[in-house]
């Protein structure tokens, strides 16, 4: 298993934000964790990555406990997130803010080819390479955001909310985009809102609800299941 979270609990002063919660990422599969606004996925991502200190549990990765450990530790052992909001770095190039997530390498070769590999999978950032990032559309900007996220040869990629705020037909290309990086191999945990989209590209699915796992199956049969689809989806 490459991630094991046990009984994790992390409090914000004396309100605990999740109640001992435990999943797993297994190496090559895409899990996604669901749950609505304050059902403390945020919480559970800020933890994993290190901006958070558990009160209580463990989270292994690789077989080595990386619980309380700092961001930049955590990183260097491979878990990289793409953050909520996309957060480019507006008034630097597309190149630069592709070359800004491999600042953890210093393979110069290998980034260059990193880089232009991804301008050959994503070509509208092939095309504003030089382009200041600010001045890409929401759903172009995701594109960059996940490029450069994989820039740093990730273990373990998170995307946190990655269709949020965007457009229906851009959701749709995300998660394609998505789709298509889960078929290179890469490891990814998925962090949504989005139910309906998230289950039909996952291999298994968790649903977090005020800091409780409520649920947890494989995504086709969670996609099916009416009782889970009533309560969380809002949908029948």
């Amino acid at each position: 298993m490459l991630l094991e979270v046990k009984n994790l609990k992390v409090k914000y002063g004396e309100i605990t934000a999740l109640h001992g919660v435990s999943l797993s990422v297994e190496e090559g599969r895409l899990p996604t964790l669901l749950g609505a606004n304050g059902a403390g996925k945020s919480t559970l991502v800020k933890a994993l990555s290190g901006q958070l200190k558990p009160a209580e549990g463990e989270i292994l990765f690789n077989g080595e406990n990386i619980t309380g450990l700092p961001t930049h530790e955590v990183v260097k052992r491979g878990i990289v997130q793409c953050p909520e909001g996309r957060k480019v770095f507006p008034q630097q190039s597309v190149y630069e803010n592709l070359k800004m997530g491999a600042y953890t390498r210093s393979d110069k070769k290998e980034i260059e080819e990193d880089i232009e590999k991804y301008c050959q999978m994503f070509p509208v950032l092939g095309e504003r390479k030089n382009q200041k990032a600010g001045l890409l559309s929401g759903g172009e900007q995701q594109m960059l955001a996940l490029s450069r996220a994989l820039m740093a040869r990730p273990k373990l990629l998170m995307l946190d909310e990655p269709s949020m705020g965007l457009a229906p037909l851009v959701v749709q290309q995300v998660f394609r985009t998505i789709k298509m990086i889960k078929e290179t191999g890469t490891t990814m945990l998925l962090i949504e809102q989005n139910a309906k989209q998230a289950l039909k590209i996952a291999d298994y699915a968790y649903v977090l609800d005020i800091g409780v796992i409520k649920a947890a199956d494989e995504a086709s049969a969670m996609l099916e299941d009416e009782t889970v689809r009533k309560a969380y989806f809002g949908t029948t």
